[in-house]
């Protein structure tokens, strides 16, 4: 039997496994245990969103080991996993490319960066009365009260809060216009490490250093093009909140083939930061971090294991110290009680592959997600164990990359609607676009060209850049952009619908004098028009659906000061599930003890019975 015939029986068997998985995906069902009685898109269809996980266990690993045993009994592959825990002297310095070397590079391409974010269009005046108001709130309840996770418990994480607070601080303006500039220079920044990131990358490559560059070249062109400034709903493939994963990788690269001192120290502080900031990606890197502490102790690195877990552990301590136990026990609870409870509150059930295309808006994400996601770890599983043309350092990191890859995957599981199956194709696209591109300068690279060969070669990718730079370069809105930094000033009551501006101003009367609200809605950005606190971290109240967190909303309505309550708002709902019906402990409550004195275009205000 031929290796092609071989190839084309494992390809099959492969391809019907998915096939298969697919087809029996809604078969595989755990029944639904919601104790807390959690109101939520999936509760209310009776669906444990912990089926999406074990279906996607399934539909990748089950492939990855028939993969592997048509590897070895029918191709009859050795795994070549030489000493791949042991302690290695490879000679590197003919490998890596350093950074003199593709410098000019670098500089062209935070040109082009430049010319992107001038020609986006940023002249953006409507306000997403959900997502902006993520972050409006946390920040201006820290503001008024100088308290962190004890003020504000969002869907995110604490960027919600630092991200504006910062901006506010910068530009010394409270205002949206400041938050939105802020964030469009922190995307900049974002593109950046990932350029820096995919120049860390290609040290993976066992091209020469002349087409090392061209593989740079072309990855960066790429990487610098799956992320947008779009802002608050940035659901590009590589959003802002990837910024701490992208630093991480940089990090470990260093560590791997350097045992860099530095990253030694910059490994656990962004493993520790990232948790802060944004809840999932924190949890991955954790994820991450604990499986490198397990790496290092399996090679007998005591001395760094040490040195890294030190610094993790004084960072962690430091926080405490530094914000107070009952700050940080906000910050543990929240995080805890998101990990536990988000899916619930906020989830969408994920797709069937292939069978739900054309029945779902998100079908074809969904299946495309999951087939990078397995083409990804094909991929590198063949690199780590039937390949030998890389070190064992290379390995380790592929495996690191891959692991991280293989667990992100679950925002998609979480929330699989198309944005966030988008967002979590990111690793996989970057791996499968790593060895495809590869494999073509290989193909180049073995055929030795001659000097007009390669000068084609440049030429092709020069002109790759210059059509990159006439695509995105857009002369009406760099016009428009002249004003971009003027928007700091500009009046947040802009942002408003006519609707948003006449209830506001109707309803000075009843809280003028009130010294925080109690806002029970999903336009969540309310309070901050009015200039005014949220009575309660629960800012965004529909988080909370659940015995536990609603019962605790009841007691700050009994305790804390106040005669209104905001109590309904046309504007969106996630799902097109009400905080009233999802918070239906609270609402009964508010329905027993409070008296409607507003209803007007379906805004309406509450007032507290004496």
């Amino acid at each position: 039997m031929s290796n092609f015939f071989k190839r084309v029986i494992s390809f099959c068997f492969i391809s019907l496994s998915f096939i298969l998985i697919s087809f029996i995906w809604n078969d595989i069902s755990l029944p639904l245990k919601n104790t807390n009685q959690t109101v939520g898109f999936l509760p209310i269809q009776n669906y444990n969103p912990f089926n999406d996980t074990i279906r996607y266990l399934c539909i990748i690993i089950i492939p990855l080991f028939l993969y592997v045993l048509f590897k070895i009994y029918i191709q009859k592959k050795k795994i070549k996993l030489n000493n791949l825990l042991g302690k290695t002297s490879n000679n590197l310095d003919g490998k890596l490319i350093h950074f003199s070397e593709i410098k000019y590079f670098f500089i062209g391409f935070l040109f082009l960066i430049i010319v992107q974010f001038l020609s986006f269009d940023h002249a953006h005046d409507k306000l997403d009365y959900l997502h902006d108001g993520d972050y409006l709130m946390p920040a201006y309840n820290f503001i008024s009260d100088e308290g962190f996770w004890s003020t504000a418990f969002s869907s995110h994480g604490g960027a919600d809060i630092f991200y504006a607070m910062l901006s506010w601080k910068i530009f010394k303006t409270t205002s949206i216009g400041s938050v939105k500039v802020f964030m469009s220079f922190f995307v900049i920044l974002l593109k950046i490490v990932s350029v820096f990131f995919i120049f860390k990358l290609i040290n993976l490559s066992f091209l020469n250093i002349r087409f090392k560059k061209f593989l740079f070249i072309i990855l960066s062109i790429i990487i610098i093009n799956l992320s947008n400034f779009e802002f608050p709903m940035n659901y590009s493939i590589i959003s802002y909140r990837d910024m701490y994963y992208l630093l991480f990788f940089i990090f470990l690269i260093d560590f791997i083939y350097y045992r860099s001192v530095l990253s030694i120290y910059l490994i656990p502080f962004i493993t520790f930061l990232t948790p802060l900031l944004h809840i999932d990606t924190g949890i991955y890197l954790n994820t991450l971090f604990i499986f490198l502490m397990i790496y290092l102790f399996l090679i007998k690195e005591f001395k760094n294991l040490t040195k890294i877990l030190c610094v993790y552990i004084i960072c962690w301590f430091s926080l405490f110290v530094f914000i107070g136990q009952y700050e940080f026990s906000s910050f543990l609870n929240h995080l805890i009680y998101m990990a536990q409870h988000v899916d619930l509150v906020h989830g969408l059930r994920h797709p069937q592959p292939i069978f739900e295309i054309n029945d779902s808006k998100h079908g074809f994400r969904a299946t495309k997600g999951l087939i990078f996601q397995l083409v990804a770890c094909l991929i590198i599983l063949r690199e780590i164990l039937f390949r030998d043309n890389r070190t064992n350092k290379d390995k380790i990191l592929l495996i690191f990359l891959i692991f991280m890859s293989f667990i992100a995957y679950k925002n998609a599981l979480g929330r699989s609607d198309a944005q966030h199956i988008r967002m979590s194709s990111d690793l996989p696209l970057i791996i499968i676009s790593f060895f495809t591109i590869e494999f073509f300068l290989n193909f180049f690279q073995k055929k030795n060209l001659k000097f007009n060969y390669l000068k084609y070669l440049n030429f092709s990718i020069f002109a790759l850049i210059i059509f990159l730079f006439l695509n995105i370069f857009n002369f009406n809105n760099l016009k428009n952009n002249r004003f971009f930094l003027s928007s700091i000033k500009n009046d947040d009551y802009k942002f408003l619908d006519e609707d948003s501006k006449k209830f506001i101003n109707k309803s000075a009367i009843y809280f003028k004098d009130e010294k925080c609200i109690f806002n029970f809605t999903t336009d969540i950005s309310l309070p901050y028009f009015m200039k005014k606190k949220t009575c309660n971290k629960y800012f965004s109240p529909w988080l909370i659906s659940g015995i536990k967190l609603e019962k605790e909303y009841i007691d700050d309505l009994k305790k804390i000061d106040h005669n209104f309550i905001l109590y309904s708002s046309p504007k969106f709902s996630p799902d097109n599930i009400t905080t009233k019906e999802r918070l239906k402990i609270v609402n009964k409550y508010l329905i027993k003890n409070y008296n409607k004195v507003y209803s007007e275009d379906g805004f309406e205000i509450l007032e507290k019975l004496n």
